[in-house]
């Protein structure tokens, strides 16, 4: 089995992050899923962005949870990255799901759950419902830093795919804390040689982020699950030369 090449935000370094554009650019590469970031707006719209504000992607500041969905389309999330995407917008997570029905997408939807800083009191259950309204014939992987989010999810949802994100070594859980298994690590890709010797359960391992030659190179050559990348171009192309077409 060859690894999954996962784009990350879509293809966060050719396009403005998490904006229809970046996962059009994915859906282009034809990589094997898409990566992305949920937070809930002032009126409980689930929008795909990854920070807690929008200072760093866009021209507007603020929290996102106080902004309206509405307020949130008026801001420019294109032109910091590259004057060509000015008019990108902060999309809805609808709006991605809408175009993954479009494009009949058949690969890999990670939604990342945001709640590591904030505790959203409803967003699992505003986006497990709006995905369940979606009924995706694709694979969902919801992951989050946050175990109870991770408990939420399978309280509203119990066949639902949840994985941990991991950053530190010696953090990796099997179960959750009602005894719930953990179906995958996402971890820093500094990290393989640590979740590959404490894998016991033998479950999926996918890497974020990696983008160097060198890191394509030596996280392939350990068959991990998937790799979860800025550049899916460029890990499809080291990808195809490491463990064959």
């Amino acid at each position: 089995m060859r690894t999954k090449i996962i784009a990350h935000r879509g293809s966060k370094g050719t396009a403005p992050e998490n904006t229809l554009e970046s996962f059009r650019a994915a859906l282009k590469s034809n990589c094997d899923g898409i990566e992305l970031d949920v937070h809930l707006s002032q009126d409980l719209v689930p929008v795909v962005i990854h920070d807690e504000t929008v200072n760093r992607t866009s021209n507007g500041e603020g929290y996102v949870y106080r902004k309206t969905y509405q307020e949130l389309q008026q801001l420019d999330a294109g032109s910091w990255f590259n004057k060509r995407f000015t008019g990108a917008r902060i999309p809805s997570l609808e709006e991605v799901l809408q175009l993954l029905k479009v494009s009949r997408f058949k690969g890999m939807l990670n939604i990342e759950l945001k709640t590591d800083k904030i505790a959203y009191p409803l967003l699992e259950e505003t986006v497990v419902d709006l995905v369940e309204r979606y009924q995706p014939d694709y694979q969902v992987v919801y992951s989050s830093f946050n175990v109870q989010s991770l408990q939420k999810v399978i309280g509203l949802v119990p066949n639902a795919e949840i994985a941990i994100l991991l950053k530190k070594r010696g953090a990796q859980k099997a179960f959750l804390p009602n005894g719930h298994p953990i179906q995958a690590w996402h971890g820093s890709h500094r990290l393989v040689n640590d979740m590959i010797k404490n894998n016991k359960r033998k479950i999926p391992i996918r890497l974020w982020t990696v983008n160097r030659l060198f890191d394509l190179g030596y996280c392939l050559n350990k068959n991990v699950d998937a790799i979860i990348t800025d550049y899916p171009n460029r890990a499809l192309r080291v990808r195809d030369r490491v463990q064959g077409e």
